[in-house]
């Protein structure tokens, strides 16, 4: 096996904290004034845009009846002292926590009126906050506020009124990312302290629009304390690339970096262990080895390199790192090669019908977890669902904590796909990635993000590295794309191939130059 001198832990990246955590943090500095530093955080914000506005009847504040709505009222009283006079509405404030409380006696001593309800003479406005709901919404809005959320997302379809939510969308879950219905569509969201889960994945990135984060001057080692999970961007293709160090040597050879078999091709599907080899083979893998469960082919035309032959054959070759389940179905022959793999002393990844053959056999749970070597689990959410025994909608109303079970129960590092991919460790610290797009919405996407991860595997770099960055690197890949003007409808997998290879060419560049 290929040893690299990885670090024994990732560089620090951007803390994600749970409603729990935030609500330790916000009491361990509940005399920092935090709800004024966040409501002159967003007036520094939308700065830009007030030379442009009118003072009057130009600006909207919604505010909810928590502390939520207390960060809108001070934004409209330090508007107010700007010269502007911003309409705020505010439909039920008997209930204000102390706080928002303090925030409502002072907006109303600099002379703003407070309306609950939408005047019938309001113009369509150019600029709406949202400060409806925070991160301690745990049901869906009902009314007033449910038609006010309507009225926000209607400004900003029929009018094209800027939207800003404050911390969070109203309608969003903080830790989950399930949008309620209604939900407020932000163009910008500025959050405070620190990015809550929900913002990054499932209908979170659609609702946020651009994302902002104010730390309203809380140290980010105290905040770093209180996290379990941290928040994935492009950034990290750059700071994290111990692998690619490895080719400044001079005295290696194909040994050097490492082995990888590939088993899958059933009847019908021998394309993607082909693109899984593909994209090894481009990640950097000194040999790559697909196996065939259907008719083996004589040669891949689009990457000569790649040795194939039948499964069985395979299984008797030694590898750095085994990749299994692209296009390998589920026959009796699968489910052999499958219980034979698990046996074996090399990193293994189990993606797409392996999983399916693993959530239909729970037996094999124990023989997962009891691998001395490191394994990798890939699923979709169908695919998690069969893990746990559970729906599809299970997996989707709480995609990280359905991630962070897979991870103890097959004692697994796990990738649950989708948006804003979740990463789990079995010890149990993981992360969102925030890169990607439609543009991975194709058949073959996960079989490239398989090769990926199975080539950095060979070459030896820690798994929780291999998978942080081969993910990163696979949404990148289609950023890059998307940015280039080629997708997202259209893109392929070569097309992903090729992206991801020139990050990763550009990153070295930057890491040979320190």
């Amino acid at each position: 096996m290929p040893i690299f001198d990885a670090p024994a832990h990732l560089p620090s990246l951007p803390p994600l904290l749970t409603v729990s955590q935030l609500r330790a943090v916000e009491k361990h500095y509940a005399e920092a004034s935090l709800m004024q530093k966040a409501g002159a955080a967003a007036l520094q914000f939308i700065a830009p845009l007030l030379p442009e506005m009118p003072a009057n009847n130009s600006m909207v504040i919604l505010c909810g009846p928590g502390n939520n709505g207390g960060d809108g009222l001070v934004l409209a009283r330090l508007l107010r002292e700007q010269g502007f006079s911003p309409c705020v509405v505010a439909p039920s404030t008997d209930a204000f926590p102390p706080d928002a409380a303090v925030a409502l006696a002072e907006f109303i001593g600099s002379g703003g009126v407070l309306h609950e309800t939408l005047p019938e003479s309001l113009e369509p406005p150019a600029l709406v906050i949202d400060a409806l709901f925070g991160i301690g919404l745990s049901r869906a809005p009902v009314t007033p506020f449910d038609d006010l959320i309507r009225w926000v997302n209607d400004m900003r379809a029929s009018h094209h009124s800027y939207v800003l939510s404050l911390d969070i969308p109203s309608g969003l879950v903080g830790d989950t990312g399930v949008a309620f219905t209604p939900a407020v569509r932000a163009d910008a969201t500025l959050s405070f302290i620190a990015l809550k889960p929900g913002l990054l994945t499932l209908d979170g990135p659609d609702h946020c629009g651009e994302l902002h984060l104010a730390s309203l001057d809380i140290p980010a080692d105290d905040l770093a304390a209180h996290a379990d999970a941290d928040a994935i961007n492009a950034h990290f293709i750059e700071t994290h690339l111990p692998f690619i160090m490895r080719r400044r040597l001079r005295n290696v050879h194909k040994g050097s970096f490492g082995c990888l078999g590939i088993l899958g091709g059933a009847a019908g599907m021998s394309g993607a262990p082909l693109l899984a080899g593909r994209a090894a083979a481009r990640l950097g893998a000194g040999k790559v080895r697909v196996g065939f469960l259907g008719d083996t082919p004589s040669f891949d035309p689009a990457c000569l390199e790649l040795m194939l032959h039948p499964a069985q054959a395979l299984l008797r070759l030694p590898h750095d790192a085994w990749a299994m389940g692209c296009g390998l179905g589920t026959s009796s022959l699968a489910s052999d090669i499958l219980t034979t793999t698990l046996s074996s002393d090399a990193p293994l990844l189990l993606d797409a019908d392996a999983l399916t053959l693993l959530g239909q056999h729970p037996e094999w749970t124990a023989r997962v977890a009891e691998r001395h070597a490191p394994t990798v689990l890939t699923p979709h959410p169908a695919e998690a669902a069969r893990l746990l025994q559970c729906s599809t909608d299970d997996i989707q109303n709480d995609r990280p904590k359905a991630a962070r079970e897979i991870a103890q129960r097959y004692q697994a590092h796990t990738v649950l796909k989708g948006c804003g991919s979740i990463i789990a460790d079995p010890d149990g610290s993981w992360s969102i990635n925030t890169t990607g797009n439609p543009a991975l919405a194709f058949g073959g996407s996960g079989d490239v993000l398989a090769g990926m991860i199975g080539a950095l595997l060979a070459q030896g770099v820690e798994v929780s590295h291999a998978l942080r960055y081969a993910v990163c690197l696979h949404g990148a890949a289609a950023d890059a794309l998307v940015k280039e003007g080629k997708g997202p409808l259209g893109v392929l997998s070569d097309d992903i191939i090729r992206a991801a290879l020139e990050l990763v060419r550009s990153a070295a560049k930057v890491n040979l130059s320190l």
